[in-house]
């Protein structure tokens, strides 16, 4: 009888003994996941292919995993993500979460940007349970988006081409590549033709150097002219001044002709006639000289070049 006291006593040690181990181990537990992760909220926008359990990493470093995924009570559209990390993941305000792809398995994971070294830590807003992290679209979902918008310009490009490339259009196609083969096939057969046509771009690029080479003698005798027309004015300058010291001078021996003639008729009378006559005739002929070198002085101020290339002025008896 003492015996089996003494294996019932045992029995019930050991199983109080069990049960509490359990109970540290499970206390133990939580409240090491309460001390060393932190619960955050992501809100996708339209389906995801996330599951309980995928990884979450921190650019590249997994530092936990999603706990549930679930439709958003407030907008049905949106999935809403609750994720559990470690409590020391420095998640700023301006982080982001995004869906990637772990290689070429296929298998997704939730990927948070580390934020701007300035940025506060994320915590929770006044009504919401724990703090939501912004969700970025990846090229990934923006491709999958745009699908639609894809296949439809595809169609619409398929569209255009089957309308380009009707019979009639395949025909002329034809046409044209016939005669094109037609020209090339002539080409190469006739030697001569070819022969020529190079002889001729060969002419003209020779009549094109001989044309520049023309070009620029012209362009060297025009400097030259300028170079003398610009001398010869210079000369030209200097006569007509010398012309016009004359003129000044044969207006002052008119004056003094004048003059003189007027004592002579004074004081020669009767026999000296014709010494007076002699006399009004030189000075008549005087006169003539000075008047045709004042015409030919306001010639020569009107048109210089006329000493050089103008016909002579024929002259003419005012007597």
């Amino acid at each position: 009888m003492e015996t089996r006291a003494n294996y019932a006593v045992i029995g019930a040690f050991v199983i109080v003994a069990t049960l509490a181990v359990a109970a540290f181990v499970l206390w133990l537990g939580q409240s090491q996941f309460q001390r060393d992760y932190k619960a955050y909220d992501i809100v996708f926008e339209g389906p995801v292919s996330l599951e309980d359990g995928s990884a979450v990493r921190y650019i590249g470093i997994k530092v936990g995993e999603v706990s549930t995924v679930r439709i958003d009570r407030a907008d049905p559209s949106k999935v809403r993500a609750r994720i559990r990390i470690d409590r020391e993941t420095p998640v700023k305000t301006d982080s982001t979460a995004s869906i990637q792809l772990a290689g070429i398995t296929g298998v997704t994971f939730v990927q948070i940007s580390a934020g701007s070294p300035t940025a506060r830590l994320l915590e929770a807003k006044p009504g919401e349970p724990v703090p939501v992290i912004k969700a970025e679209k990846t090229q990934l979902d923006q491709l999958v988006a745009g699908g639609a918008q894809v296949l439809g310009q595809a169609n619409d490009t398929m569209e255009r081409v089957k309308k380009l490339l009707t019979d009639e259009n395949v025909e002329s196609i034809s046409t044209s590549l016939k005669n094109i083969e037609t020209i090339t096939t002539k080409l190469a057969a006739d030697d001569g033709l070819i022969d020529q046509a190079t002889g001729t771009m060969k002419d003209l690029s020779r009549a094109s150097n001989e044309f520049a080479s023309a070009s620029e003698s012209v362009g060297t005798f025009s400097t030259n002219a300028n170079q003398e027309l610009a001398g010869l004015s210079g000369q030209l300058d200097d006569l007509l001044a010398e012309v016009q010291k004359v003129v000044a001078s044969a207006d002052a021996v008119i004056v003094q002709g004048k003059d003189t003639v007027g004592v002579v008729n004074t004081l020669l009378e009767g026999p000296a006639t014709g010494v007076v006559e002699e006399s009004r005739l030189a000075a008549q002929d005087l006169r003539i000289l000075i008047s045709r070198m004042d015409r030919l002085t306001r010639e020569l101020e009107q048109n210089p070049q006329s000493m050089l290339v103008g016909e002579p002025v024929p002259y003419e008896d005012k007597r």
